[in-house]
Parts: C-alpha cells; sequence; structure tokens
C-alpha cells in the first residue's frame, strides 16, 4: 500500500502520456486477414472426410443399440418389480 501512495505522489504533478489509439481497420482489411488465415488451415482430403462420416454413423448406430438394449432391460426390470409380467 505505501508503494501505491509513493507512486501516486511522485506522479502528481507529471502528466501522463496518453493512451495510444487501439488500430481500427475497414472491412476489406478484415476480409484480406479472414482469407490469410484461412489459407493456413490443413483442409483434411475428400477420403479423410468420407472416412471419418462412416466412424461417426457407426459409432451412432452402436449407441443407439447400445442404448436400445439398456432401456428395454430397465423397462423390463421395473415390470418385472411392480408384477405387471406375466
Amino acid at each position: 500500500m505505501a508503494d501505491t501512495s509513493k507512486k501516486a505522489a511522485e506522479t502528481a504533478g507529471k502528466e501522463l502520456p496518453a493512451p495510444v489509439a487501439a488500430r481500427r481497420g475497414g472491412i476489406v482489411q478484415f476480409f484480406e486477414e479472414t482469407r490469410r488465415e484461412t489459407s493456413k488451415v490443413t483442409w483434411p482430403t475428400w477420403k479423410e472426410t468420407y472416412l471419418t462420416t462412416i466412424v461417426v454413423f457407426a459409432m451412432v448406430g452402436l449407441t443407439m443399440t447400445f442404448f436400445f438394449v439398456v432401456d428395454l432391460l430397465l423397462s423390463m426390470g421395473e415390470k418385472w418389480l411392480i408384477g405387471a409380467m406375466s
């Protein structure tokens, strides 16, 4: 705390420099920078995209099957508990 008040006392009589204004660009500069950044991206090949899509669909199918079986078992267990199964 003492350091803060000491600095305030030293700069009390001095004028501080004005803050530097942020550089602003226009819409043209924005699109130029966007184009430059997208050129740096490593895009996947069609084969990678195709294989990744197949893997995603396979995982969705496996997950769907898993949750169907779990839901079926829980449903049967609930019916057994309340005596609704003959």
